[in-house]
């Protein structure tokens, strides 16, 4: 609990809090509104990808803040930048990025689950083999050394579905929850 505290009072040293609606806001200062957006990126604004720097940037803060807060991103521009019609643009593109990036996160978690369910079917085969060739074949050195290399090799699968449930699918999972909350995140810009 004491640690808990100690990291929220932290987190509010770092990012300003919207009294209103309780959401860490996350402040990025630019010189122009194209430097939200890849220089590289021909596409129309409103599906550009965001500028990697700019995109690792809202990941890191993202990661610092827990989950259970809602955030803000609030864009701060020179004053003489002010353009309606850009600001909407900028809007739009971002939540576009975010949409995307999502689909594209999700995609990944499916490929996860089909590699699982691949990797138990190959286990179960190699395991079998190795498991029912022992009781059948004939001793001797080479089919003794195939029969353990299909044991080995049903407990390697076995091992790739544990690690890719335990670990890749959860890492995967926690970055999928932050994108979704970037998705509902209000953007607003600022002028000085």
């Amino acid at each position: 609990m004491f640690k808990r505290k100690k990291k929220m009072n932290y987190l509010k040293q770092i990012y300003k809090m919207n009294p209103k609606t309780n959401a860490y806001i996350i402040e990025i200062s630019l010189d122009y509104y194209n430097e939200i957006f890849n220089g590289w990126d021909p596409s129309p604004i409103k599906r550009r990808d965001l500028d990697p720097d700019l995109v690792h940037f809202i990941e890191e803060c993202s990661s610092d803040i827990p989950l259970s807060y809602p955030l803000e991103l609030q864009f701060y521009l020179p004053e003489e930048q002010f353009d309606e019609e850009k600001e909407k643009l900028a809007q739009v593109g971002i939540k576009n990025n975010f949409d995307f990036s999502t689909h594209f996160i999700r995609k990944e978690l499916e490929q996860i689950g089909k590699k699982i369910v691949f990797y138990i079917f190959m286990a179960f085969i190699f395991l079998s083999i190795g498991y029912l060739s022992g009781k059948k074949v004939v001793s001797g050195f080479i089919t003794s050394m195939l029969i353990e290399g299909f044991t080995i090799g049903g407990w390697v699968f076995l091992w790739e579905v544990f690690s890719l449930f335990f670990f890749s699918r959860q890492e995967v999972h926690v970055r999928l929850k932050r994108y979704m909350r970037l998705q509902g995140t209000t953007i607003s810009f600022k002028y000085k």
